[in-house]
């Protein structure tokens, strides 16, 4: 029984494959934040699969998965699964794959969903037809595999070639004048942005950390349409991150203190972290690095050692005239001068903006 408004669970670019089995348990983990939140569709912007021959692989054992929610489950194919979905083939009775051309509609009372199969361009056709459906009473949005031609880079968009696929820009989305643009293709981050005065574009993010670029928590974004708002939703399924440290001469104290915090917060996680520590130290390298290997104390974190000692500020020319200086100056704010300089220097000398 389908309520007057709906709400929408939003993911893409599973890439599910065979080979990697946190990309299967990812998809566990997103249905049982479907049910959860008792939505009534989860939809899937594309790259469900990694390739054609994973899909055949994992068909039978996806069958099931697909078969016992009590939502619908909308799918358009992306780049990599395009071809999946051609035969007449069963990969579950709650899975509702768009391929007709040029675009699906799934109406659920007042909400509909334009969903748009895998194109490598929008032409001026499809984006008329597109302005049109968007032009209804009740709640309108595009389910849509793409390049957001606004501010990316092309590794953003996963382990991808140079190619463009579907490539948009973001006054094109505005004037086509959807409440929801729920889109996939871009793997690093959630991003939400607002088009124009009406619509809301949504790249969710991959919901399994694919590669070292694609760190943080992953997320998953609810959708409203009774209240008109949405929300990010984190998930507990494997990812990658990093964490930079710059150590300053006599806080390394303070830089341990940072980094234990952090791996802390992250323990029950899956994940795998790095650590990369730069900077300069007062203390002893080979002391420093064992309180660091003592904080990262796990096989799922790793440490970049890229600290140096102070020695290398001490002994630069320009430090030992301004210390000959400031001893002359016999100024009571001494030691707090100093410092100041020295971490000034090392920064610097880190930078390589100033010579040796």
């Amino acid at each position: 029984m389908w309520r007057s408004f709906v709400r929408i669970l939003h993911t893409s670019d599973f890439h599910l494959a065979e080979h990697k089995p946190e990309t299967l348990s990812s998809l566990e983990e997103v249905l049982k934040v479907a049910k959860e939140q008792s939505i009534d569709i989860l939809t899937i912007a594309g790259d469900l699969f990694d390739s054609n021959e994973d899909a055949e692989a994992l068909r039978a054992l996806l069958r099931q998965k697909f078969s016992t929610n009590n939502f619908e489950i909308i799918v358009i194919p992306g780049n990599h699964d395009s071809e999946v979905y051609k035969g007449n083939l069963d990969f579950g009775s709650n899975l509702k794959v768009a391929t007709k051309e040029p675009y699906e509609l799934f109406v659920k009372d007042k909400t509909t969903i334009v969903a748009l199969p895998f194109t490598s361009t929008l032409d001026e056709g499809i984006l008329s037809k597109l302005a049109k459906e968007s032009n209804r009473e009740e709640t309108t949005i595009l389910l849509i595999h793409c390049t957001l031609d606004i501010g990316f880079s092309v590794s953003d968009f996963g382990e991808e070639a140079a190619y463009r696929y579907c490539p948009v820009s973001k006054a094109t989305l505005s004037r086509l004048g959807f409440d929801y643009i729920l889109a996939g293709h871009f793997h690093r981050t959630t991003t939400i942005l607002q088009l124009g005065e009406k619509g809301v574009f949504v790249y969710p993010g991959s919901p399994v950390s694919h590669s070292l670029k694609e760190v943080g928590k992953r997320q998953v974004i609810l959708v409203d349409t009774q209240k008109k708002d949405w929300r990010s939703i984190p998930l507990q399924s494997f990812y990658y991150d990093t964490y930079h440290v710059t150590a300053t001469p006599g806080r390394e104290d303070s830089a341990i203190g940072n980094i234990q915090k952090w791996v802390d917060e992250r323990c029950s996680d899956k994940c795998s972290l790095k650590v990369i520590v730069d900077g300069f130290i007062e203390k002893d390298e080979h002391l420093f690095k064992h309180d660091l290997e003592k904080v990262a104390d796990r096989p799922y974190i790793k440490i970049e050692h890229l600290y140096r000692n102070v020695k290398e500020v001490f002994e630069h020319p320009l430090y030992v005239r301004f210390k000959e200086k400031l001893i002359k100056k016999n100024l009571e704010r001494e030691k707090q001068i100093d410092a100041i300089v020295v971490d000034a220097m090392a920064r610097l000398l880190k930078s390589r903006e100033l010579g040796a």
